[in-house]
Parts: structure tokens; sequence; C-alpha cells
């Protein structure tokens, strides 16, 4: 019988679910032939949808899952910040998902390493004095990957545009890509390695 792993995901929104299949596949790669289930949201609220990270994570107390992804930009707040937010609820469970700043800093990192667009890409950046290295000090990577999918336009797609590209650019993130060498991401590893081990405390001698 293979091993199998039911999760969930709760994301800052609806535009983040794509971020779940990326995890799914993350997982699958520290469990090799491992079944994995990854739900994104939304999930049954039992009639009221919470207000916030906490409430969603207490919600799901009684709910089977092995582990609950929670996806929050760090923004202002800073990434420590944040996990402290995702463990508030003392859920051993939890993995907490944080980008620095933004999801977005995580697809500009993987159209480094994306066949289709990383000529392009890397062209485009080294114009805008732009490095892997600093994509993680970017105030606003949410700014600059717009102006990278406009940067043939005379004027900015529709918000509604931009939403529907990014879903599918998060979607397509690498894990073995050049996500991996950002600081977050090998948080994300970390925290993911944890929790299995919490969860499942025999894996600790494999």
């Amino acid at each position: 019988m293979s091993e199998y792993w039911r999760c969930a995901f709760i994301g800052e929104g609806t535009s983040d679910n794509r971020l779940a299949k990326v995890l799914e596949r993350l997982l699958m790669s520290m469990r090799p032939g491992a079944d994995v289930n990854l739900e994104p949201e939304p999930h049954e609220w039992n009639g009221k949808r919470p207000n916030n990270v906490e409430e969603k994570i207490k919600a799901l107390a009684e709910e089977p899952y092995d582990l609950i992804f929670v996806h929050r930009d760090a923004d202002n707040a800073g990434i420590e910040a944040r996990i402290k937010e995702c463990r508030e609820p003392g859920d051993d469970r939890v993995v907490p998902v944080i980008p620095v700043t933004m999801t977005e800093a995580w697809v500009l990192a993987d159209l480094w390493s994306n066949e289709k667009e990383k000529e392009t890409f890397r062209a485009w950046a080294s114009g805008k004095g732009l490095s892997r290295k600093v994509i993680e000090g970017l105030a606003d990577p949410k700014r600059t990957l717009e102006e990278y999918l406009n940067r043939d336009r005379s004027s900015f797609m529709k918000a509604t545009a931009f939403a529907r590209k990014r879903s599918q650019l998060v979607g397509q993130i690498l894990i073995g890509g050049d996500v991996k060498h950002l600081e977050a991401w090998k948080r994300l590893e970390d925290e993911l390695n944890a929790a299995l081990i919490r969860v499942r405390p025999y894996l600790r001698n494999e």
C-alpha cells in the first residue's frame, strides 16, 4: 500500500490556488512514490467563511488532513512574523508558505529558468539592472512582473488579464528551477520537512 498524504491549502485569495499544485509537486519530490492529494480552497467552512488565517486553521482542526499548507505574503511584516501567525493556533500539521515579499517574487525567479520565457526575461531583466540575487529584495515584485508582462504594450493590460496570466505563471513554477535558490523557498522546504516529521515521527529515522 502506497504512502498517502491528504493535504489542505489555505491561500490569501483564490488567485493563489494554482500554488497548490506547486506545493503538491514539492511534497511528492520529498516523498517519492507517495500518493499526494492537496486540496485548494474553497473548503467546507460549515456555512460560515472564517475571517482570517487563524480562524481558517482552527476551522480545519477536526478535518482529517495530514498537512495544512498556509500561504501568506510576507509584505511589510516579514517572514518570521508571518510564520508566527501561522503557528499561533498550535496545529502541528501547518506548513507556513511565506514568499518574500510576495508570491510574484517566486514567479520572477522561475522565469529565469522557464524554457519558454528565460531568454526574453533575462534580456529584459538585464536592461532593468535586475538579477536573480536581488529578487527577494524587491519592494514590489508584483509591479516588476506587471512591467515585464506589459513590456511590448502601449498600456498595461486590465487587472483581470494580468490576474489570469499571473495565475498561469504561478502554477508553472518549477520546484527544481531557480526558485530553489531563494531563501524563502529554502525556508519552505525546511518547514515542510519539519512538519512531515511532526505528523509522522517515524520519518525521522529514514
